[in-house]
């Protein structure tokens, strides 16, 4: 079987998630079944873990991986309906594995990839309700340029989206290489800056097409409440907007007092805190993982637990 996808700290995951065998766990984001298959190691016969993934291709690979293991249970679907597969307070640990996988960036048909000519898709799986390329050309300046800033970071958002809605009025079969050219016309990058820059306003599209922001917040929440008590949440992050939704997601749930903030005294009784940092800082990859796996440069894992 070809590698699907390179799991990053995949021991460490499983590490911090797994304190009883025969407990259920979740992986959420399935994808090639790295993580999944390392948490599975340390099971026993009675533990079980439910794996879910957006992506058809994912869950047809993951079924192959694990037929036979009545242990693992494998269902298509984004992680935001995690509730309909694990009951409250029912878990011992779930992963949350963001991003996109190896293989979808490097399967150039998906439309993930910047490579020149490739097609402008970028959904994760069919609950997307359209391509990169309809939404770029149903979106207004104005959703473009929030997309491109709150998404990404990058410069001049206002410009960038009235190059690329200018471009997409000239160009009949918009590929990659319309945002290629949208990128040089406002930036004009260095070749060394070129790819850097393409990424972020890939970046920027991928999160729109697929709701990721929302997926990553409504996913958490949901994920909190099917943990039991001591229960543990693993998040890897690989860019400073998802790592700043987790990070927000997670203050919520740290909070004792829900009371607005312009009450001079708290009247919610300030005992609503629903989880505690298990590591003070995230964790992050080792050089000789890095050297193995360039793509694991980035990732941030954080792990709270269930109070």
């Amino acid at each position: 079987m070809t590698d699907y996808h390179h799991p990053v700290l995949e021991q460490e995951v499983a590490d911090f998630l797994v304190r009883d065998p025969d407990a259920a766990y979740l992986d959420v984001t399935l994808g090639g079944g790295g993580h999944t298959a390392a948490i599975l190691d340390r099971l026993g016969p009675h533990g079980s873990i439910t794996a879910l993934d957006r992506d058809p291709e994912a869950i047809a690979q993951g079924r192959a991986r694990f037929a036979g293991d009545a242990r693992v249970r494998i269902h298509q679907s984004p992680f935001s309906h995690l509730g309909d597969f694990c009951a409250p307070e029912s878990l011992a640990g779930a992963l949350f594995d963001l991003g996109v996988s190896s293989h979808q960036l490097d399967e150039r048909s998906r439309g993930f990839s910047f490579e020149s000519g490739a097609p402008l898709d970028m959904r994760m799986g069919p609950d997307a309700e359209s391509s990169a390329l309809d939404w770029l050309k149903s979106a207004s300046e104005e959703e473009l340029a929030r997309a491109f800033g709150s998404n990404s970071d990058l410069d001049r958002p206002w410009a960038l989206a009235k190059r690329v809605k200018l471009l997409l009025g000239e160009d009949p079969a918009p590929t990659s290489d319309l945002l290629r050219r949208a990128v040089d016309g406002i930036y004009r990058p260095r070749d060394g800056e070129r790819a850097g820059l393409l990424a972020r306003v890939f970046q920027a599209i991928r999160m729109e097409v697929n709701r990721e922001r929302d997926e990553i917040k409504t996913g958490l929440a949901a994920a909190v409440g099917a943990l039991a008590k001591g229960g543990r949440v693993a998040v890897l992050s690989y860019h400073s907007v998802e790592d700043r939704a987790v990070k927000e997601t997670f203050a919520g749930f740290e909070k004792e007092c829900v009371c607005p903030p312009r009450l001079p005294v708290c009247v919610c009784g300030g005992n609503h805190r629903r989880l505690r940092k298990v590591l003070r800082k995230p964790q992050e990859a080792s050089a000789e993982e890095i050297a193995r796996n360039p793509r694991a440069r980035s990732a941030k894992l954080r792990v709270m637990e269930k109070v």
